[in-house]
């Protein structure tokens, strides 16, 4: 694991391990977990979930094919994806895409390419030619 954490404005981190490179999805797990909290204590779902969570005395085990069913169902209100600014994109993007170079480097040493350095830089502001 990597000793450093680099930060990108939103709280993502990217880091390396020997042979991969993780991204830190903390704040879409903190807003899943708090979706999925809210949505199992809702009408909707709050009796399936008992059922499955504490049987009454007497009754069968539910079916497993009825925990996918909730399952699924609630995996479709929650969030699979992080939204991010541009800024933040390309940040997370140079961070992962160094990080995957330095990983190449360590696992492929022997056909790894020569891959250009990522400026974190603003690209420079296009001119607007019509005007001219």
């Amino acid at each position: 694991m990597s000793a450093f954490r680099e930060p990108v404005p939103g709280r993502y981190y990217a880091e390396s391990g020997p042979g991969w490179v993780t991204l830190d999805a903390t704040p879409l797990v903190d807003n899943n977990t708090h979706d999925l909290l809210e949505l199992l204590m809702s009408d909707e779902f709050f009796e399936r979930f008992m059922v499955l969570a504490a049987p009454l005395e007497g009754e069968e085990p539910p079916d497993r094919l009825e925990f996918e069913h909730l399952k699924d169902d609630l995996r479709e209100r929650l969030a699979t994806r992080i939204r991010m600014t541009g800024q933040q994109a390309r940040r997370v993007g140079a961070r992962v895409y160094r990080l995957g170079v330095q990983v190449s480097a360590e696992t492929d040493a022997a056909s790894a390419p020569d891959v250009p350095s990522v400026s974190l830089r603003k690209a420079p502001a296009q001119r607007n030619r019509r005007a001219a």
